[in-house]
């Protein structure tokens, strides 16, 4: 074994074909052919004497040697990419790789608008945002795949702290000729016998419903579950059915569609910026966080927004929320 000829390919092909668990996608993933990832492969495992994948048909899992390689890789990478990015913003926010993970509804509404204005702010800034969930979100931030999120807090992982952007309550939505249309509010426990749309249970907005009706003692008749919130959207508004979403989630003029506010429970959350804890937020994650707040105050998309100065992101314990517990009252948990 010799550990000294590794190379940094030899453990970005590793890697690729670990994520991938098959060697044609992984290939075209990195663009090159696959007989030269196979190549590389086989030569960092004669380097290591230890064979790292199992191949299994057209598909390969990891063997004992793999899985003890795996993290160990992933930090030497994501240790070569911060401090890449740490270098290139010596350059004043003139070069560099912003990677962002955002949940659904959040995304859907504002980032379109977020990364028009950051790009034009910090042209040599390259974004890279992608719509995820929030177990996904807390992971790579957890393995450095991401440098920033923008989730649901408090996080569930210890080693992520959060700042509060807003709080958002979860409104019921209905076809605008629908016999409910005409309501301004509602008890939770009047849904009852009410055919529903929802989000699938794997979502966090899904479990804050099912607490909502647990809570109001309410067995939901729900007809349809759906992983996106356009096609619930779509669905709602051509047919007697209701829904429970966001209200961030009919942030643009939504035709067709009435809201509902929910009361007894009222059904709220709190969304905002997640970070790795024990590091320095870089300076293009604080650059993005400022102008995530100007276009929530600007657009006035919530009704109970919570004012931060982001510049202090990276180190103000005051302001950050770690889980499981809260920290300041600006930041509450989900109940």
């Amino acid at each position: 074994m010799n550990l000294n000829q590794i190379e940094l390919r030899h453990l970005r092909y590793f890697l690729a074909v670990a994520d991938a668990a098959h060697f044609t996608r992984a290939a075209a993933k990195l663009h090159v052919t696959q007989p030269t990832l196979s190549h590389q492969i086989r030569q960092l495992e004669d380097q290591l004497n230890l064979q790292l994948f199992d191949r299994v048909g057209r598909r390969v899992k990891l063997t004992a040697a793999g899985e003890t390689l795996l993290p160990h890789a992933r930090k030497v990478l994501s240790e070569l990419d911060q401090a890449q990015a740490a270098l290139g913003e010596l350059h004043g926010l003139k070069q560099g790789l912003l990677r962002v993970g955002i949940v659904q509804t959040v995304n859907t509404c504002v980032i379109p608008e977020i990364v028009a204005r950051f790009s034009a702010e910090h042209a040599g800034i390259r974004v890279e945002c992608g719509e995820m969930a929030v177990a996904d979100i807390e992971s790579d931030l957890e393995t450095g795949k991401l440098d920033l999120g923008i989730s649901f807090l408090p996080p569930c992982r210890k080693a992520l702290i959060g700042q509060a952007l807003f709080s958002e309550e979860l409104v019921a939505v209905v076809a605008a000729g629908h016999k409910l249309a005409k309501r301004r509010r509602m008890r939770v426990s009047e849904l009852d016998g009410q055919p529903l749309a929802l989000l699938a249970p794997k979502y966090c907005t899904r479990q804050l419903i099912d607490r909502a009706f647990a809570e109001a003692e309410l067995k939901p008749d729900v007809r349809v579950e759906m992983n996106s919130v356009a096609s619930i959207l779509s669905t709602v508004r051509r047919t007697e059915l209701v829904s429970l979403l966001p209200s961030l989630a009919l942030c643009r003029e939504e035709d067709g569609l009435k809201t509902i506010a929910l009361t007894n429970p009222t059904p709220n959350r709190s969304i905002g910026l997640v970070s790795l804890s024990g590091t320095n937020c870089r300076a293009a994650g604080i650059a993005f966080a400022k102008v995530t707040q100007s276009v929530f105050v600007e657009r006035g998309l919530v009704r109970n927004y919570v004012h931060h100065e982001f510049g202090a992101f990276s180190n103000s314990k005051a302001r950050t929320v770690a889980a499981p517990r809260v920290s300041t009252p600006t930041f509450s948990k989900i109940s």
